[in-house]
């Protein structure tokens, strides 16, 4: 009989791929390709193989983001174009890493900027940054049972 079958995952991904596709695998929405184990964007090469939609693909069309960034405050109706600045920089130096973490949703407010991200990490990221150069208050709630991430920014002035 086994002894762990009760024990729970750390963090349940519903998206965390367990298997292998076969090398020159492609997304058909975002032409990413997998190889080697992992999913990178491909050269101005046509990808030839299977076709599969990569985890940050799925996560978009089932609109279930991984982290979500929420900066308020007084603050930024006098910093919001240095914030989205930044935040923009990040977004394209990470997708230019990876095609697993991009942005689904960027919405830019008075007082408010919201955003949900493909991937947990990238979220945490952009909070820590947006702390480190603007100062201000941070809050970060990962979720119960699985990999999500939530951050909420303040700063009033």
């Amino acid at each position: 009989m086994r002894k762990d079958k009760y024990i729970k995952e750390k963090g349940h991904d519903p998206y965390d791929e367990r298997r292998k596709y076969p090398e020159g695998t492609f997304c058909p929405r975002c032409n990413a390709i997998y190889r080697s184990g992992r999913w990178e964007w491909h050269g101005e090469k046509v990808p030839k193989g299977e076709a599969h939609l990569c985890p940050a693909c799925r996560r978009i069309k089932d609109n279930y983001p991984a982290g979500e960034v929420l900066l308020t405050g007084e603050y930024i109706k006098e910093h919001r174009e240095e914030i989205v600045n930044l935040i923009n920089n990040l977004l394209e130096e990470e997708r230019g890493r990876s095609p697993l973490k991009r942005a689904m949703e960027f919405t830019i407010g008075d007082e408010r900027i919201f955003l949900t991200l493909t991937d947990d990490h990238l979220a945490r990221h952009i909070g820590e940054a947006v702390r480190r150069a603007h100062k201000g208050e941070l809050e970060i709630k990962y979720g119960e049972e699985s990999r999500f991430i939530r951050l909420h920014w303040h700063r009033d002035f």
